[in-house]
């Protein structure tokens, strides 16, 4: 599976006070500290689909073998679960945050990687939702499932 080049732009870190520079209207990946840390981005994707690729894994991002740390992979399958979650026209909310999550490594990911996430059902306050990793040969890296909740912000904050 051949995948575009992605030109990820990363934002400053802020000072103290200031706010990060990062555009709103950047797509909700980009707009995922984290996300943008490691060099991720959201690309465009079927629909019904979340696609969050990583197009360059740098030293850091690597375990002993040298291949992508579990954790990197992880956060890219969590990542495109939320997001589905998420841009559901029927969603109560954006927001979609991890109640649990179960991830199962195939092989190692090496190279790009892109990230593959949609929904399996989902209900007024939780979501399921399905994900898969797959190198920049279009193999199989990782899969996993997770539950989501819708997060609704508080209208006023109340002190107790």
């Amino acid at each position: 599976m051949s995948q575009p080049a992605v030109s990820v732009a990363h934002g400053t870190a802020a000072r103290q006070g200031e706010e990060p520079s990062v555009s709103a209207t950047a797509p909700p990946a980009d707009r995922n500290a984290f996300m943008r840390l490691i060099g991720a981005a959201q690309v465009p994707a079927p629909p019904g689909k979340v696609h969050v690729r990583l197009p360059h894994l740098r030293e850091e991002l690597l375990n002993q073998l040298p291949a992508a740390h579990g954790g990197v992979i992880m956060a890219l399958l969590d990542a495109v679960m939320s997001r589905a979650a998420g841009e559901l026209p029927e969603a109560p909310s954006q927001t979609a945050v991890t109640v649990e999550m179960s991830s199962r490594f195939h092989r190692p990911g090496r190279g790009a990687l892109l990230a593959e996430g949609w929904v399996v059902h989902a209900s007024r306050s939780l979501c399921s939702c399905a994900a898969q990793l797959l190198d920049q040969d279009g193999t199989l890296v990782a899969t996993a499932t997770g539950t989501f909740k819708y997060w609704l912000a508080p209208t006023t904050l109340s002190k107790k």
